[in-house]
Order: C-alpha cells, then sequence, then structure tokens
C-alpha cells in the first residue's frame, strides 16, 4: 500500500527518483543497528558483551562482541534485536 503512494507520487513528479520501501526499511534498520553499537545508545544496555576468559587468544577483529541468541519463538524471529545480530554480523 505504501509502496503504491511512493510510486504514484513519483509519477506525478513530486519526488525525483522512485523509491523502494524495501529498501528504504532494510537501510534504516542497518542504520539503526550500526548506532546502537556505540556506547552513549540507549538500545546498546540490551545488548549482552560476549567477555572472553583472561587466556584467550585475540584472533581477528569481529564486527561487534554480542552473542548470537538462540530462537526458540515465533515472537523472537521478528525482535529487533535478534534478527538484527544474525543479519547484520
Amino acid at each position: 500500500m505504501l509502496q503504491r503512494v511512493l510510486n504514484t507520487a513519483h509519477h506525478r513528479g513530486f519526488t525525483l527518483r522512485e523509491y523502494d520501501i524495501e529498501v528504504l526499511a532494510e537501510k534504516a534498520q542497518c542504520d539503526l543497528f550500526r548506532k546502537s553499537c556505540s556506547d552513549r545508545h540507549c538500545l546498546n544496555h540490551l545488548y549482552a558483551v560476549n567477555t572472553k576468559p583472561a587466556g584467550a587468544m585475540r584472533l581477528r577483529q569481529r564486527g561487534n562482541d554480542f552473542p548470537l541468541q538462540t530462537i526458540q519463538y515465533e515472537f523472537n524471529k521478528r525482535h529487533f534485536i535478534a534478527r538484527s545480530l544474525f543479519i547484520y554480523v
């Protein structure tokens, strides 16, 4: 429905280019996850930090130090943080 509104706006000359709602939503989610990994972001406390033992080897840098959660219920599949850890890590 919203995609149809964007297509009509482009065809009538209200926008200079045609927008895809799926691409816009994916970009917004990626930006939110990237910004929420910052220590100063209000969603950062929801991530559990993966702690390493004192004698553990440091191999390569990862995108973040958050452990991947196990998804057992349908609700967790739609949860932003669990979904983002699987997609963007």
